[in-house]
Formats: C-alpha cells, sequence, structure tokens
C-alpha cells in the first residue's frame, strides 16, 4: 500500500535488521511498556510474535520511505517503522513505533491514515479502533489527534514506562470510529 510518500506493507521475519534497529533504539521505545530489545534474539522473538502465520489476526505493517521516481527499485529501503493492531479485547488496540530519524516529518500520521484505509477495507466487522499513549507522549497524541482519534478515558496508573521511571503511569485512551 502506497501513501504520497510511503509504502507499507505486512511485516515478514526478512524485516528483522531494520525491526531490530528500532526496537533496540532507547528513544524509539521510550513510551513501550517493554522498552528496548537487547539483543538480536530479542527483536526476533518480539518480531515472530507479529507475523502473520503466528498472529493471523493481527494486521502488522513495516513502514517505508517510498523511493522516488526514477531511481531504481533494487535500492534496499530502510524501515523508518513499525504499525498495526496488536491486541483484540475488547476491541483491537493499536501500536506504533518509529525511528527517531524519522520523528517530526509527518511520516506516522501519514502511515496511520493510510494504515486504517487498508485496515477499513480488510476488516468489514470491525467499526472502533482503539490506542493508548502516555499523558505525556505529545508526539503520538497529534498523531492519533490528526487522524481522528478521539480521546475517550483516562486511565490511572495503568502502565509501566521503565525508561521513564518506576511506577504507574496515566495513559489516554483514544477511539476512531469506521468512517
Amino acid at each position: 500500500m502506497d501513501t504520497p510518500r510511503l509504502h507499507l506493507r505486512k511485516i515478514t521475519a526478512s524485516d528483522l535488521t531494520d525491526f531490530h534497529e528500532i526496537w533496540s533504539n532507547e528513544e524509539a521505545t521510550q513510551w513501550s511498556s517493554c522498552g528496548p530489545k537487547k539483543t538480536l534474539e530479542e527483536s526476533r522473538s518480539w518480531l515472530n510474535g507479529l507475523l502473520p502465520e503466528v498472529k493471523p489476526e493481527g494486521d502488522n505493517y513495516a513502514v517505508f520511505i517510498r523511493t522516488p521516481e526514477g531511481e531504481s527499485q533494487d535500492n534496499e529501503r530502510r524501515m523508518i517503522g513499525i504499525m498495526g493492531v496488536y491486541s483484540f479485547r475488547p476491541v483491537p488496540e493499536l501500536g506504533y513505533t518509529f525511528h527517531p530519524d524519522f520523528w517530526g516529518h509527518g511520516y506516522a500520521t501519514e502511515a496511520l491514515h493510510g494504515f486504517l484505509d487498508i485496515y477499513w477495507k480488510s476488516r468489514l466487522n470491525v467499526n472502533v479502533i482503539e490506542a493508548k499513549t502516555d499523558t505525556e507522549n505529545f508526539g503520538s497524541i497529534r498523531v492519533l489527534k490528526k487522524c481522528g482519534f478521539k480521546n475517550v478515558a483516562t486511565l490511572k496508573a495503568n502502565i509501566a514506562l521503565p525508561k521513564m521511571g518506576p511506577g504507574f503511569r496515566d495513559s489516554l485512551v483514544f477511539r476512531v470510529e469506521r468512517p
């Protein structure tokens, strides 16, 4: 699936190197409850749990910057992010992580618009998607709002973020309904 600047495709085992580059990055994973992956094997285990053959109900995509017209499609592209639905109780829950080198360029917003388009077309029985984010993750909050998500709840002391210190933190629940 292509957007004006990005290419999204189902994540595969061959994405391990780029996946590890993102998930081993302390800054990229600062808002993640599981924190960075310290070894390639930890990343492989995490990636394997997202693969369609392991989790067929999941929709997890690798996000790449599109090759400009006129350039060879044979060039290796670097994955800049991962986006998908990883939980289905009680409703599908969206998650995404982007390498910090690509923050602040609108890529997450563009990828999420593209992802939602794919998701609504492939999951006709789904009418809502949720996403949770820390109350201080302002970048993610902006992305969700730009993509039509509305804040529907605040969960008190429900998530531990190892990079943000000890204890539990509040998170915001955002929801978007099928257009």
